[in-house]
């Protein structure tokens, strides 16, 4: 029998809402508007039109007064907006 993905998950994901910067050295300071989708203790999910935002990069979500380190697991196409899932450093 086959495991469901949110039985894999080692965080409970949270929803979540609202706009939020990321950026990256590339190697000049790149801005990118996003909205947050999810939340959880090890990372979290956002949406955005950046092409930039690939696996692998090294990011930094500023909201509020709240910032904090990341890193790009993956990002997809969902109803016309790119999607993607990161991982808190």
């Amino acid at each position: 029998m086959a495991t469901s993905i949110s039985e894999r998950r080692r965080a409970e994901r949270l929803p979540a809402s609202g706009r939020v910067e990321i950026s990256f050295e590339d190697p000049t300071l790149v801005t990118v508007d996003a909205e947050l989708l999810e939340t959880s203790a090890t990372g979290f999910r956002i949406a955005h039109d950046s092409k930039e935002l690939i696996s692998g990069l090294n990011v930094v979500l500023h909201r509020e007064s709240v910032t904090s380190r990341a890193r790009v697991i993956w990002t997809h196409l969902l109803n016309g907006r790119r999607v993607s899932g990161c991982v808190a450093l």
